[in-house]
Parts: structure tokens; sequence; C-alpha cells
């Protein structure tokens, strides 16, 4: 099919190749599975694995898989944070509930997509996982100020903006302290924040406009308009051929109204045809794939995939010593018999297909480790007396669910067995919360995914034959915070303690501690320090370009002493630093380097290339390396320049000598002249002369 669509597009004069995307989150939300592709692990069992590389190795093989198929882009990697449990739209979907970790995850999936020359698409921007409303369904509402926003949703796009994402999707919630009327896909205020905060300057594309989130607000064709406008480049919709041809319609006749700024309609244009020139080309499109080789590509990526599965799957807690089973026990196993609760993303985005499973095919897994294992289907009605009492004579009972929080007839009966049978493993088969925090509960194993892959490594785990290695990406046991406070830096308090720990960060640039004390002491500086107990352990230092009215805002120096470097305490200062520019002068955005003081102009070229990409992570844009300079601030009372450059120098004309008290004045007229426009400077100038 995706061969024949390019033909028919290379046959009508297009002259570059179709787009043709796809779902293939893996994992809850997988449109090519078994038999015909090997199962993928999908974002929140990744993130259980604590390694980016496998969520790498996850996108590699997505890639290969859709490029096998004749699909370009996928709709991932997630960037959502999953930090409202009760969301039943995100959940598991999410790598977890911490921004930073979510946004490692994201940024090595599409790493991986690209490898194949799939393109990947980061979504939902700018942020659905802090909603218990499914936007298939509804409009979510997240009441979050921008600062909010900041501090965690916008935490894991601004990386993946800054390491050069194509594609960002939309997301169609509301965000009303941002804009009171229009779902953020419709709202250019929001989309401002991308485009304009961030400075996007790659294809914007919507989550389907027949979602109710837009369908039941403002209409799927009216919908198509506004987010053109607004300043999404691709429209999608997914399901219906008239409504698929009336917005077309309706965004042709706003573009002959005017409605639609031919700017605007030229730059979406102009994005999507970047995307298709980096990754697109027609001997690509046109090639057709062997079905022969699709049982190896199957095999060596499930080889890949499984060995991610064995680290993923998670025993979250076995209080009572329930685990390993015995392969002669008597065992009952309890599985789902009604409609599981699985989002509008799985069941057909409101169309009405439920998410079923084959309860049959996880008893044919646990029968691999004990034959005699019975299964019994549960549903709303509850279970029958003589049910009850063969469960509770068994020797092991197994119970199974599947989003328990958004079951009631399954939650009820999980903490009902916790109280009446003896020996009980509780599964959750997708989303961990399901009774993460029931302390009744007291052997726990959870999948993050209802595949069979996932299963059968929770089944090895019960059985003995594996030792679990995964952990929590969500909850008590996911990443910890920083225990550093971050605070204002006061002079009087931290100013030695601020030059001890510049001299143990620094010691390759080491500034005369007088010098040093007055360039920190300013008044356009605005700086913070970290503390752990009473001792100074980082800082930032950070510049307004004017003590009153600034344009711009510079930070100049973020160190951390050097024993508590790796604890998050650069982000936290980083993150504090932000805040209070958003809060005192409504900068959404900072620059490295510094004006003056001038210590560096950037981040220092023979710094390890892994602070270049701790601040890249952090969402800053980095000069090409070229533009990266050594310190301008140091002493350079016994510098010697290299010879190369007193030679050239000499040659062209050029003539040195020390500064003499009659050249005093002619000096200070060339430094009125570059300077006159920046008072500051020119102070600062004046100062040192």
């Amino acid at each position: 099919m995706t061969l024949a669509l390019q033909n028919e597009a290379k046959s009508a004069g297009h002259e570059r190749p179709l787009l043709i995307g796809i779902d293939q989150e893996n994992g809850l939300v997988t449109r090519i599975s078994p038999p015909i592709a090997a199962q993928v692990p999908g974002p929140m069992a990744l993130g259980a694995t604590h390694d980016p590389e496998c969520a790498y190795s996850a996108g590699k093989a997505t890639g290969e898989t859709l490029s096998f198929f004749g699909i370009n882009m996928n709709y991932a990697p997630v960037c959502d944070i999953n930090s409202e449990p009760l969301n039943p739209v995100i959940g598991v979907r999410s790598p977890g509930d911490d921004p930073e970790f979510v946004g490692r995850f994201a940024s090595a999936a599409a790493r991986g997509l690209r490898e194949h020359n799939i393109i990947p698409s980061v979504k939902h921007f700018p942020g659905h996982g802090d909603t218990a409303v499914d936007s298939h369904y509804g409009l979510p509402v997240i009441p979050k100020t921008r600062d909010q926003l900041e501090r965690c949703e916008l935490i894991p796009f601004r990386r993946a903006v800054a390491e050069g994402i194509e594609t960002v999707m939309t997301a169609h919630i509301s965000l009303p302290c941002i804009d009171l009327t229009r779902p953020a896909t419709l709202s250019p205020d929001v989309m401002g924040i991308l485009r304009k905060d961030m400075a996007y300057d790659g294809m914007i594309i919507t989550d389907c406009l027949e979602m109710d989130g837009i369908r039941s607000t403002y209409g799927t064709e009216e919908g198509s308009v506004l987010a053109l406008r607004a300043g999404s480049d691709s429209i999608m919709i997914c399901h219906t051929f008239d409504v698929q041809v009336a917005s077309i319609k309706r965004v042709c006749e706003a573009i002959k109204s005017g409605t639609i700024d031919q700017a605007r309609l030229a730059d979406a244009c102009r994005h999507v045809s970047t995307v298709k020139d980096k990754f697109l080309s027609w001997d690509a499109a046109l090639r057709q794939s062997s079905l022969a080789g699709l049982s190896s590509l199957n095999n060596r990526i499930a080889e890949t995939t499984m060995d991610i599965y064995s680290r993923s799957t998670t025993l979250v807690r076995d209080k009572n010593s329930v685990l390993p089973l015995s392969k002669t026990s008597i065992i009952i196993f309890l599985f789902p018999g009604d409609k599981t609760p699985v989002g509008g993303a799985v069941d057909g985005e409101g169309t009405g297909r439920s998410g079923l499973y084959q309860s049959s095919k996880y008893l044919d897994v646990l029968r691999q480790h004990n034959n005699s294992i019975a299964e019994l289907r549960y549903g709303a009605s509850g279970l029958t007396s003589e049910q009850w009492r063969s469960l509770e004579v068994a020797d092991v009972v197994i119970f199974t669910s599947l989003n328990a929080k958004e079951s009631p007839y399954q939650e009820s009966l999980g903490l009902k067995l916790a109280e009446r049978v003896r020996s009980l493993v509780h599964i959750a088969a997708c989303n961990p919360y399901d009774f993460l925090d029931a302390p009744s509960v007291k052997t726990y194993i959870t999948t993050y995914e209802p595949t069979i892959e996932a299963f059968s490594v929770a089944a090895d785990i019960m059985f003995g034959a594996l030792v679990p290695t995964g952990a929590l990406p969500v909850g008590t046991n996911a990443l910890t915070k920083t225990s550093a406070v971050v605070i204002p830096f006061d002079a009087q308090r931290d100013l030695d303690e601020v030059v001890e720990v510049w001299a143990a960060a620094l010691p390759t640039y080491l500034v005369p501690n007088e010098s040093l004390r007055s360039m920190i002491v300013c008044p356009h500086g605005h700086h913070f320090i970290a503390r752990i107990g009473s001792q100074v352990v980082g800082f930032c230092l950070a510049y307004t370009d004017a003590q009153s009215a600034p344009s711009t805002v510079y930070i100049a120096v973020l160190a951390v002493s050097p024993r508590y470097q790796h604890q998050g305490i650069g982000i936290s200062l980083l993150e504090e630093t932000r805040a209070y520019f958003r809060a005192t002068f409504g900068f959404n955005n900072v620059k490295l380097g510094s004006s003056f003081p001038r210590f560096w102009p950037g981040i220092p070229q023979d710094l390890p290339e892994s602070v270049q990409h701790f601040f890249t992570h952090r969402g800053f844009r980095l000069s090409p390396p070229s533009a990266r300079s050594v310190d301008l601030y140091q002493d350079i009372r016994n510098f010697q320049s290299p010879e190369k450059y007193i030679t050239r120098a000499r040659e062209r004309g050029f003539r040195f000598a020390p500064l003499k008290s009659e050249d005093y004045e002619a000096c200070l007229v060339g430094q009125r002249k570059n300077f006159s426009n920046n008072r500051v400077r020119l102070l600062v100038v004046h100062d040192y002369n």
C-alpha cells in the first residue's frame, strides 16, 4: 500500500515523496504488532530499565521495522510527563514522572529512529501528562502558570528543540493561564512558546482534529484553519473522508479570503519541505522490501527487545516472600473478562472499539512453568461463592489487573483478594499505579504494558527463572531530587564561599580574588547559591545587560563543587535562576555567556563535551564550536601571545606596546565609539582603564 501511494504521488508529478506517518510508540500503542512485526517495549517499560541506551535500541528497532514497510515518519517519542497518576490518556505512554528523565529517554528514542531515516515527532506539546481527562473524549484543562509549565512540562520539549528535533505534535488541552479561549493546538499564544520563545523553526503537526478536544469545541473544519494560523504546518484528520475534504476546502477558502496570511502559508510549506528534503528520496520511497526478509528482521529485533523486557518488568515488592512459585502448586490465574480501559489512543479515538486482550495467551505463558494452572475470568458482577472457595483453598492466586484505577471492579476485587487469599501475587499488566500505594498488596509486579513479551518476563520472575532488575520510573522509587537548597546570593554571607567553590570547580580558570569579588558583586548581578546544610556547594552567576529595564539576561558561570557534582544541583540552580527572571523581568529565555563582566562569551572550548551536553539538555541552543571561545576575563600580566599571531600582525603593520598615560585619552575615544550603545560596558571599560 505504501509503495502504491508513493508511485501514485510520483506519477502525479509530486516534487518530493509523501510523508507516511504512524503512531508506533510501542508497548500499549503499537500499530504494527505481532505476528506481523516484533513487539518493541513501550516508553514506561523503557523507563523502568533506567538506561536511555535501551530507548535508543528500541528507536533503532522501530526505525528498521517502519522503513521495511515504507513508513517514513513516526508520531513518537512521547515527551509528556506522567505527573498525574490518574491520567487516562498518557500513563505508560510516558517514560516516567520526572521531566529530566523523560527528556533523556525521548532524546535517545529519537536518535534511534533517525538511524534508519525515520522522522521523529515529539508529542504532545506543551505537555499532556497532568490531566485526568482523555482529549480523545473531551478537552482537558490544565490550570498551570507559565512558571509551572517551565518547571515541568516544557523541560523535555526545550531539550528536544535544542537538539534539533525535526517535528513536534501539539496537544488538545486547555491552558487557561496562557489562553483563556482556545485549546493549545489552536492558540497563537501557546504555539508562540514553541515558535517565539524556543525559536523553533521546524515542522509542527497537530494531533488528530477529529478528537473531541477539537471536534466538540471549534469543530474539525474551523479547527484546521485556526491551527494553521496559530503555527501548525501539518493538519492531521484521521478518520472521516467527508470531514477531510470539508477541512481542505475550508482552508482553501481561508487562504483566498486572507484569513490565513500568505506568509504563514509559505512558512508552513517551507517547514514541511525542509523535513522532506532532509529525510526523503524517491529512490527510498519507491524501493520495495522483500517479504522474505521479514522473518529474519523480526528475529533480530526480538533478540534485542526481549533483553530490554528482561531488564524492565519490575518486582515492586514481595513482603511475604511468596516468590518463587512452585511448578507443582495449585495455582489459579484471575484475568479481567469485562471491558478494560485503555484510552482513546488504543480504542480508536472515540470510535467505540474497546481494548480487549485474550487471557488465554497469558495463561499459555504461565503454563510453560506450571501446566496445571487454572484460569478464572472476573468482571463487574464479582465472584460467586464457589469461585471464592476455590481461591481460598488454592496454594497461590495470580491476580492480573489492567488499569484498575479506572476500573472499579478490578480495584475492588484486587483489594478483597488481599484480605482473603493466603498467597497472592498481583500483576499490574499495564499501569503501575493500580495497587502501588495499597499496603495490603504484599507481592506486586508491574509490566508497564499488556504485551505477551512483558508478561512472559513477569512469569519468569514469579517462577524464579529470572532475577528482576527493573525499577519503578514513577512514584516514591523514581528519581529523587537533590537535597541542596537554592537561595538568592547574599554578598555579605556567601561571597567567601562562592570564591572557594570557584577555585575548586574551575581550577584552570582562576581569577585574582579581588577582581573576582568585584565582578560578582555588581548592581546588575542576580546570583543564586546552592547549600547543603550550612555549606555552599554551587552557584549560578547571572547578569542583566542593564541595572533597570534590561533587555537580555546572561548566565555567566554555573559551578558546583566537584564532590557534589552529578546530584542535580546544577539543574536546580538553573531552574531557580530561570524562574527568578521569569517572575522579576518576564524573561522566558536566558543566554549563556556574559556581557560585562566578560568571563566567557559562551562555553569555553577546553571544557569536556559533557558540559556542552549539560546545557543542550537543559534547552540551550549552543553556537557552532568555532564561536565558543575561551575566557576573556583573566589575569594577563604574564600572558604571551603565540608567536604565529605576533608575526602575522607585524607583517600587516600592527604595532604592540604597553599602554602609556599619554595614550589614555585616545583609547577612551575608541572605547566610546565601540561601546556608546551600552553604558554598562562603557562604565566598566572606564573603570579598568
